[in-house]
């Protein structure tokens, strides 16, 4: 059976029906030996969660997810972690918190560029789920780190997604460390990162009001 084939299907069965006839095969393909198959449950995934419904995915369906997050084959990492954001709304806060959040914290220090940049975008669409508290104890240590980071895709999305960030941690984002590390970017090598930290910068002041211009 073609895995793509169970995203119709499963939209048509009920959760009982689901269970019974193609949770089983699903749950197999992201656990096959071969990588292509792991790869397809992987670039699907939102797809899959979509159909399934939030139950399914919450209850059965993320756990084989999360593992593919420290697969061995690297276009199949880089499949799941972009595929993050899109699979959110199906998912408790307590399954990202618990879960998800701690494979990212484990995994991302020692992956490749592409993967710390689907971490970056990632973990800025979680922050207004998971709430103030877990995004400035968790999300935002890591997003410091990342924005030392040498590529610039990487440190990019971190810049792009600090607004999200500042929505949800308000006041709390202003910490120095953040601002100097804001300020030491706006000397960067890459030009695109040098206009990415002034946007953020200048969405920053709509947000907070002038002072924070004389921090």
């Amino acid at each position: 059976m073609c895995l793509e084939s169970l995203i119709p299907m499963a939209k048509y069965l009920s959760k009982e029906e689901n269970q019974i006839h193609t949770l089983g095969t699903l749950l197999a393909a992201g656990e096959d030996k071969s990588w292509k198959v792991r790869l397809a449950f992987a670039k699907n995934f939102a797809a899959f969660a979509e159909s399934f419904g939030k139950e399914i995915t919450d209850n059965n369906l993320i756990q084989t997810f999360t593992l593919l997050l420290n697969d061995c084959e690297a276009e199949v990492k880089h499949a799941a972690i972009t595929n993050i954001s899109a699979c959110l709304k199906n998912l408790s806060t307590e399954k990202i918190c618990n879960l998800m959040l701690p494979t990212l914290q484990n995994s991302y220090a020692e992956a490749s560029a592409q993967f710390k940049a689907g971490a970056a975008a990632s973990l800025c669409e979680m922050a207004n789920i998971i709430g103030k508290e877990y995004t400035s104890q968790k999300v935002i240590p890591i997003l410091m780190e990342l924005l030392k980071d040498d590529n610039s895709e990487v440190k990019n999305n971190v810049v792009a997604g600090l607004v999200k960030i500042a929505h949800v941690v308000r006041e709390d984002l202003l910490n120095q460390a953040l601002l100097t590390q804001l300020s030491n970017m706006t000397k960067d090598g890459q030009w695109r990162v040098r206009m990415g930290v002034f946007e953020l910068i200048a969405q920053l002041g709509l947000i907070f009001g002038k002072d924070i211009y004389i921090k």
